[in-house]
């Protein structure tokens, strides 16, 4: 039986493209009422990058923590707060940041859609209907959570990801002038992680042509 992958529909990638994300969102803003919720790692609050979110009056700016990986209780927790702060669902979640805010950014946009804890879907293709559009802007190198279809979450019982076609990303914001600022150790340590997943693309169990593709190049 042959897989059939189901892959990010629309990629922008270039120095300073960035600066399109606010004409991108605004495809998804139907009417004066849409509005949109940025999840943004907090490391960036109070920082040149904060004044360059293209956020509308009646945006939401969710700064979350992502010191450690995100737990299903977080994701709860943050679900309820966007929920609470209309009687409509956004338009649109962005997630800014590395891989665990591009991670939070999936299980919202999710969750905001399917009833009850994110615990519930923890597994393969669980996840019953389909996401609140959501995008990526990633600032780090390495995590490759911009592509992936699962979203990373510890619960009470078991680390597994919400894994579905649901959770891969409408969008993705490639600006490589994002990661001038990453301090140096994370250059290497994120560097080295982008090795890694190319290792596992050539040598993993479940690799393909696909990824052996993209491995050697």
């Amino acid at each position: 039986m042959f897989r059939n992958f189901k892959l990010v529909p629309n990629v922008i990638f270039g120095r300073g493209c960035f600066e399109q994300l606010d004409e991108i969102i605004k495809k998804q803003r139907k009417n004066d009422d849409s509005w949109v919720v940025f999840v943004t790692d907090d490391v960036f609050q109070d920082k040149p990058l904060e004044k360059r979110i293209p956020l509308h009056d009646n945006d939401m700016l969710l700064w979350v923590n992502v010191d450690d990986e995100p737990k299903t209780q977080y994701v709860d927790e943050l679900t309820l707060k966007v929920k609470g702060t209309r009687s409509t669902l956004p338009c649109a979640v962005i997630g800014i940041g590395g891989g665990s805010s591009m991670d939070l950014a999936k299980s919202i946009s999710l969750m905001l859609t399917n009833e009850g804890s994110s615990t519930l879907y923890q597994g393969w293709d669980l996840i019953k209907s389909p996401a609140v559009c959501h995008m990526a802007v990633p600032t780090l190198s390495g995590t490759g959570a911009e592509v992936s279809r699962t979203a990373v979450l510890t619960g009470p019982e078991k680390k597994l990801g919400l894994n579905s076609d649901y959770t891969v990303f409408d969008q993705v914001v490639l600006d490589p002038e994002l990661i001038l600022d990453v301090p140096k150790d994370q250059h290497f340590y994120t560097g080295m992680d982008c090795y890694i997943h190319c290792i596992e693309s050539l040598e993993g169990t479940y690799l393909n042509e696909f990824s052996k593709s993209y491995g050697e190049k």
